[in-house]
């Protein structure tokens, strides 16, 4: 967790905060440096501010240090990043690598010999500008691999051929009953589809932070009271109204002022206004 730098002189925009927000929320240690670096772009320049920017310098370097290290030993498990984490399952040559290049900017090597991969692959799909964590569990079903996919947010089972998911159905009723699943086929559909597919079961939206003009991924009931919270706790506190553009029945552009009860859709575009 990130100890507090700020003191009153500083005065930091709210920028700031939704990138420590960033930092607070971050998966990994990738994303907390990406978001770290934006908490410096954003701090203000002048003397107030220089024991704080020093402070936040010096954490970005130790993250970055550490980042570089090299880990020895057999490392399987798999941190979470991004807004949620999809395991992607099949047989052999099923197209799952072939599926991971084509949703992400992975190059994952694809072969018609079975077995091609022997680890966990990973890639970031970008949905709306939301990250999405992808992960290639490989059909070896190795248990330390299968783990993963156990307290992922959806499992992505990938049907190439007919009967193959009565092959699969004894490892799926093993570890995965209940677990939200959707099944697709790689090598017909679009990326698009896929992606929508995915974003449709995950069960969640985008809102758009108007000041920054940040997508942020919000579970499917969210109100602007939850959109509050992951801006920063202190909007919250000093909220007095937030106002909205969203769509109406008809398609048609709104503004709204709004209270934090107010339910959010998909694509709205959402501004707060504190104290």
């Amino acid at each position: 967790m990130l100890a507090s730098v700020i003191t009153m002189p500083v005065n930091p925009p709210a920028e700031y905060y939704l990138a420590e927000e960033k930092f607070r929320n971050a998966k990994g240690r990738d994303e907390k440096i990406l978001a770290m670096e934006e908490m410096i772009r954003q701090m203000p320049k002048h003397h107030g501010s220089e024991k704080a920017l020093a402070d936040l310098k010096s954490k970005l370097a130790k993250l970055k240090k550490e980042s570089s290290k090299k880990t020895g030993g057999k490392k399987t498990n798999i941190h979470k990043e991004g807004e949620a984490q999809v395991c992607i399952i099949g047989l052999t040559n099923s197209g799952k690598s072939f599926l991971l290049n084509k949703l992400t900017s992975a190059k994952i090597a694809v072969s018609q010999h079975p077995y091609t991969t022997v680890k966990p692959e990973i890639g970031m799909m970008d949905y709306k500008g939301v990250k999405i964590q992808l992960v290639e569990i490989p059909s070896t079903f190795n248990r330390e691999y299968v783990a993963t996919a156990r307290t992922a947010e959806l499992i992505l089972i990938l049907v190439s051929e007919h009967g193959e998911e009565a092959r699969l159905a004894p490892v799926l009723k093993e570890n995965f009953i209940g677990t939200m699943r959707i099944i697709a086929n790689p090598w017909e559909e679009s990326p698009e589809k896929i992606k929508e597919k995915i974003w449709a079961a995950l069960d969640m939206i985008v809102v758009i932070a108007k000041k920054t003009n940040t997508p942020m991924a919000l579970h499917k009931n969210a109100t602007v009271r939850d959109f509050t919270k992951k801006v920063h706790k202190d909007f919250l506190q000093n909220f007095r109204f937030a106002r909205i553009v969203t769509r109406n029945k008809k398609g048609e552009l709104q503004k709204k002022q709004v209270g934090l009860d107010f339910k959010l859709k998909d694509g709205d575009i959402v501004e707060i206004f504190t104290l």
